[in-house]
């Protein structure tokens, strides 16, 4: 085979690739490789003073950047969890990390939780609001249903 034919299959092959190569990004709290990443190491080495900083980082902020809130809401999610309410595309590892944890101390944060979502859910100040803006209403659907499994109990 030529060389120039070479290079040319070898580029439509990686062309190919390319869509595995692409990180995830969807619209519930576990659909991107961020919030996934995040999953993973508090499932391997986190704590419940991380979900709190995460969900407390958020109050104090003025303007919150996406990867803030990807965090706390993340963060939600394991508060949920501990509640008996957690999501159903909640990952296996992270799951077991909350089933190792004191329940008590993670359902006492729901109240922080809630008020970090308030904030993340806000347009004046969230960048994440800003990144959803198109579908908004969707992504105000999801991050609502999480809210309601938070304040169930």
């Amino acid at each position: 085979m030529p060389r120039a034919m070479k290079a040319i299959v070898a580029m439509f092959c990686l062309f190919l690739a390319m869509p595995c190569l692409a990180g995830a990004w969807g619209i519930g709290q576990f659909d991107n490789d961020e919030a996934l990443d995040l999953s993973s190491n508090w499932a391997e080495s986190g704590s419940v003073t991380d979900i709190k900083k995460a969900l407390a980082a958020v109050q104090k902020s003025a303007y919150i950047e996406a990867p803030e809130a990807i965090t706390a809401l993340v963060a939600a999610e394991v508060v949920a969890a501990a509640m008996g309410q957690p999501s159903a595309d909640l990952p296996e590892d992270l799951e077991a990390w909350i089933k190792r944890q004191p329940a008590k101390e993670l359902r006492e944060l729901a109240p922080l939780a809630r008020a970090a979502i308030a904030n993340i859910t806000s347009s004046r100040n969230s960048e994440l609001y800003e990144l959803w803006e198109e579908d908004v209403s969707e992504w105000l659907v999801v991050v609502g249903e999480l809210d309601a499994r938070l304040a169930d109990r």
